[in-house]
């Protein structure tokens, strides 16, 4: 719970409670039933038992608002949920009954009539209290986390359209498209049947990329698929230029990661590297271990860089941050550029 929460409890919480403690403490004693012994009171009796059950109140309520900012700090509700309400229930009633032990020793004037049966009813009040502390807190925190699942996920889904746009945006490039079209119109003259094949794979990119418009997390299977696409065109027209090796993963089709992420990393090092036949771009798609992927490429920067890279890794980062998965492992030491990409066994392909 935030400080302004706990400030707002302090606030409408203590008066309204040791109101309803007061008049609780009042009607059910049961040596004055018909409410003589007010009789006798004056005025400042009046103040000075209010006084006494706002004490109360306020004992009983900032007892349970600083058990739970102790344990949030040191026992989280993430951690097991159920052991923490019942820890937080079971300190926050020993608490109580502590100062409560300690509240009855003083010594209050005797026509309040404050005797062991008081004392157990003020008990009593307490657990209830306690319980009801602890519910009220357990539900903020669910709600809190329920809010805060709902924004993680709309902005997972900000940034999965984002990176769609952004691989929208490279293929849409004019020069990209100009080379294409260059390409297929080079091939329908030497190659028919390579041309035929060049446009259906052109389109089966964009279906691609409009079909992982909606899910957070695809098969490892079906990303690979779609960069073996992607990569035959540059292989088209670079040739040897560029060349690509992949591993193979035993459960392709069981684990994921987010959609594109290998498209902008592999986009990323043909954009930013220069390459030729003599010294060409060398691309590996690697597999460490069942749950990682590494995506690493050879270094050979150009003169004048383009922009565009840390947007794409930046994208990366915090679709990952957001699924709850390990954060990307980036390495560079000139020569070789990594990344060490989480796969996940928990694929969520909702439509």
């Amino acid at each position: 719970m935030r400080l302004s929460n706990y400030n707002r409890v302090r606030l409408y919480g203590y008066p309204s409670f040791a109101v309803l403690l007061y008049l609780v403490l009042v009607l059910l004693n049961p040596y004055d039933t018909t409410l003589q012994s007010w009789r006798v009171y004056m005025v400042l009796d009046f103040a000075l038992e209010f006084f006494y059950c706002f004490v109360l109140a306020t004992i009983f309520l900032e007892t349970g608002i600083q058990i739970t900012r102790v344990l949030n700090r040191f026992y989280p509700w993430q951690d097991r949920i159920k052991r923490r309400i019942a820890v937080q229930l079971v300190l926050h009633i020993g608490m109580v009954y502590l100062l409560l032990t300690i509240f009855s020793k003083i010594h209050f004037p005797a026509h309040f009539g404050y005797n062991e049966l008081l004392l157990r009813q003020a008990i009593i009040l307490g657990v209830i209290v306690s319980i009801l502390c602890t519910v009220i807190f357990t539900t903020e925190h669910l709600f809190y986390r329920w809010n805060f699942a709902k924004f993680q996920s709309l902005q997972l889904k900000n940034l999965n359209t984002q990176a769609r746009l952004d691989a929208l945006n490279l293929q849409l490039d004019p020069h990209f498209l100009f080379n294409n079209l260059s390409t297929v119109n080079a091939l329908i003259e030497d190659s028919p049947h390579l041309a035929i094949e060049y446009v259906s794979r052109l389109s089966t990119i964009y279906r691609y990329i409009l079909s992982a418009k909606r899910r957070s997390m695809v098969p490892l299977e079906e990303e690979l698929a779609f960069i073996h696409h992607y990569l035959f065109l540059y292989k088209i027209r670079y040739g040897d230029a560029i060349q690509v090796s992949f591993e193979t993963h035993a459960d392709a089709e069981s684990v994921g990661l987010p959609p594109l992420t290998l498209q902008l990393l592999i986009e990323n090092a043909i954009k930013h590297n220069t390459f030729s036949l003599l010294a060409p771009l060398h691309l590996r798609v690697l597999f460490p271990d069942r749950e990682s992927v590494v995506i690493e490429n050879s270094v050979k920067a150009k003169l004048h860089p383009e922009g565009g890279e840390k947007m794409g890794l930046s994208n990366i980062m915090e679709r990952y941050q957001l699924l709850n998965l390990p954060a990307p492992l980036i390495t560079n030491d000139g020569m070789l550029f990594q990344v060490k990409l989480t796969l996940s066994y928990e694929i969520n392909q909702q439509h």
